[in-house]
């Protein structure tokens, strides 16, 4: 599997910026995957099927931070429900808070309109992400035109078999004849500058087996500047004692096989009022609907400052119910 580190400065702070780092990459210099789309499927129409099942896949580890992936006809390929498809396969980082991953595949000559499948730590299949999730974003300032999507992955069961696990991301068979009109430079220009759009067609980009999908992880609680330690290890019951519950300090807590490492703050905000709290929520849920996952996210960070106890859960309810579409 061809990974390829990116220089661009660390995500960790999109929890408190909303901003989770430039989704373009330079075509430049690993724009060549993108040159040719009957070349990709001509190549595609020779490819077997590396496996039987998802358990048989190599699971590349997915680091956190930034992450370019190459998918070509290097990669491995399999037989997915839509038919023949490369796929790149990753484990999930491990001893984390809940991840927040974005997945940007660029336009070149061509596309590749991303597909997503999350499975469990038995390799059962948990979601299948695709055009409900991913859609094309326009280029703006340093970010090129791309195809974009937002994944959360909720991971309040440190441990549990079925957390989600791993993440196949490939191009499904049945999207290959399509393509995306995307917007014309000029217009996009003439828009910037609120002048008038010339009449020029909008580039439509044929899609493609192959592509280049930039892949962005934040722990969320990293980004919060929480220190947190997950060992994973599972117990059907957890018991914490009231004590533990009420510090408010730097805590190590052991409980029935899964330890945390928490650090929270000395002194902990106040109760907020119900109705400052109701309008956060409504917010938090307003923003996720519009596909702001940043505004959302950073709606919670200011919502738990001022002593809010229900945003985070409310955050992750809308994101779960976003998904489900």
């Amino acid at each position: 599997m061809t990974l390829v580190k990116m220089s661009i400065a660390a995500v960790v702070t999109a929890w408190l910026t909303g901003c989770a780092g430039n989704m373009g990459v330079s075509l430049q210099e690993h724009g060549a995957v993108l040159d040719n789309a009957d070349q990709a499927r001509q190549a595609l129409a020779q490819a077997n099927s590396c496996c039987a099942g998802f358990s048989e896949f190599q699971y590349a580890n997915l680091p956190e931070g930034e992450t370019l992936l190459s998918l070509d006809g290097k990669q491995p390929s399999y037989r997915f429900n839509e038919g023949m498809s490369y796929f790149a396969a990753y484990r999930l980082p491990k001893d984390t808070g809940n991840l927040y991953i974005r997945l940007a595949s660029q336009v070149g000559k061509s596309v590749l309109q991303p597909k997503v499948i999350m499975l469990d730590g038995n390799f059962k299949v948990t979601r299948v992400l695709g055009e409900s999730v991913f859609a094309y974003q326009p280029a703006h300032l340093m970010d090129g035109d791309r195809i974009e999507g937002k994944v959360f992955v909720d991971r309040s069961m440190p441990g549990n078999p079925a957390s989600e696990t791993y993440m196949v991301v490939y191009a499904p068979a049945d999207q290959l004849s399509g393509s995306t009109t995307i917007l014309h430079p000029a217009k996009a220009f003439a828009r910037a500058n609120n002048t008038v759009e010339p009449a020029v067609a909008d580039p439509v980009i044929p899609h493609s087996p192959w592509g280049l999908v930039q892949i962005v992880v934040t722990d969320m609680a990293k980004a919060q500047g929480i220190e947190a330690v997950f060992k994973p290890e599972y117990a059907d019951k957890v018991a914490l004692s009231q004590g533990q519950q009420a510090s408010t300090v730097a805590a190590t807590t052991a409980v029935a096989g899964t330890a945390l490492v928490a650090t929270a703050p000395s002194k902990p905000a106040p109760a907020m009022l119900s109705e400052t709290e109701t309008f956060y929520n409504s917010q938090i849920e307003k923003a996720v609907k519009a596909g702001d996952i940043d505004k959302a996210m950073q709606l919670v960070s200011e919502a738990e400052r001022a002593g809010s106890t229900k945003a985070k859960s409310v955050f992750i309810d809308a994101v779960k119910r976003s998904q489900q579409k």
